[in-house]
């Protein structure tokens, strides 16, 4: 789970990420690219539905997705805007 104040948050976040995503597709960009960033989409919903708190973990695979890929630095900002 992440923290219920987050939630908004949260989807807002995966949003950027998958639009980030299909953008990248649109641009050509190689396939493994945007193969690990789809990677980090399917992963992020998971962590919403543990039942231990994962927002840290969260937040983390979004800082390690715009630190390989300094266009999704949005789904950061996203994430830790009140919501």
């Amino acid at each position: 789970m992440i923290d219920a104040s987050k939630m908004r948050s949260a989807l807002s976040a995966i949003n950027a990420v998958l639009v980030g995503a299909r953008y990248m597709a649109y641009q050509g960009r190689a396939h493994s690219d945007i193969a690990w960033v789809l990677d980090v989409a399917e992963y992020l919903p998971v962590l919403m539905l543990e039942s231990t708190d994962r927002t840290q973990h969260f937040r983390d695979q979004l800082v390690a997705l715009s630190e390989k890929y300094p266009e999704f630095g949005d789904a950061v900002f996203r994430f830790d805007s009140p919501a």
